[in-house]
């Protein structure tokens, strides 16, 4: 008896939303890798019989790996689209009893592990005032500096701030944050941020009841995080900063000043919304890659050559 390949993505797409509770945007990355395989192994088929799968060889999925290298796909997305393959495999295994030997062996690649590259306080005084702009309304500098202040002074990722529902304002000294895998977490907010936030519903041309989100497009649709990102590219360009000055810089800015400050490592943790506390760890690498870089360029044996 054969089955659609389509059917069973959706099946298992279903399965990832309603119980694994994966974002929207997870979804969408974990489907094209995976048609992207299928497509691969099974070319124009859609209909397929089970023991098709359970016979897919570790020769296919080398040569499919070898495809992906040679597109010169990144370490970080080949171990995502691995992920996404074993992922699915599993539910298949436990679902429709499809089992794949070579997917079972299948080990990802290591990923490239680059530091965050936050900004230093000064450089983020500079970019929020680099948001004024003669050519734009008022109201979209005001919302521009909103969000500038949300993912800086809370520690959001840009989609957690385009997310938050009008009928959340007005806000007080904390904020409910819905983040990955549906996750939510309490973040303290500043007074300057929730000036920042009332600052631009006043000006914004667009009623409250208008949509169900806080931040507005010009079309008084939900902002995307193009928009956004656009927005704090010309605002980076315009003062010389590197291209490494992105909305998630500010989250990673956010959590390196705090540890500066002396937050410790758990309270971090639970701001950001971390799962576990390695993922967190790597702002301390920051800091000890900074104070390697300091002793050896101000201790005395360092000078005497």
């Amino acid at each position: 008896m054969k089955i659609k390949l389509n059917d069973l993505v959706e099946e298992w797409k279903l399965y990832n939303i309603n119980l694994r509770n994966f974002s929207e945007n997870s979804i969408k990355a974990y489907s094209l890798d995976l048609k992207n395989f299928l497509h691969f192994s099974f070319q124009k088929s859609e209909d397929i019989l089970k023991s098709d799968l359970s016979n897919i060889s570790s020769h296919t999925i080398r040569l499919w790996i070898l495809s992906l290298r040679n597109r010169s796909v990144k370490p970080s997305s080949l171990s995502r689209k691995m992920s996404s393959l074993k992922n699915f495999f599993h539910w298949l295994e436990s679902t429709h009893n499809i089992f794949n030997s070579a997917i079972s062996r299948l080990e990802s690649p290591k990923k490239d592990k680059k530091l965050p590259r936050p900004l230093s306080v000064n450089d983020i005084k500079k970019l929020f005032s680099a948001f004024e702009n003669k050519k734009e309304d008022q109201w979209i500098i005001s919302r521009n500096q909103a969000i500038f202040l949300l993912l800086y002074t809370c520690g959001l990722r840009i989609s957690e701030a385009l997310d938050l529902k009008a009928n959340a304002l007005p806000l007080n000294t904390s904020i409910l944050v819905k983040g990955k895998g549906k996750k939510e977490r309490m973040v303290p907010i500043l007074n300057i941020t929730n000036q920042a936030i009332e600052k631009y519903k006043d000006q914004c041309p667009y009623p409250n009841s208008s949509s169900n989100y806080v931040f507005l497009g010009i079309r008084g649709k939900r902002m995307s995080a193009r928009s956004f990102q656009k927005a704090l590219e010309r605002a980076r360009n315009s003062i010389g900063l590197p291209s490494s000055s992105t909305p998630h810089s500010l989250r990673h800015s956010y959590a390196t000043h705090l540890l500066n400050s002396g937050t410790d490592l758990r309270s971090i943790q639970k701001l950001l919304g971390h799962s576990s506390l390695s993922s967190t760890q790597i702002y301390t690498q920051i800091e000890q890659k900074k104070l390697l870089q300091v002793y050896k360029s101000t201790h005395p044996r360092e000078r005497i050559n």
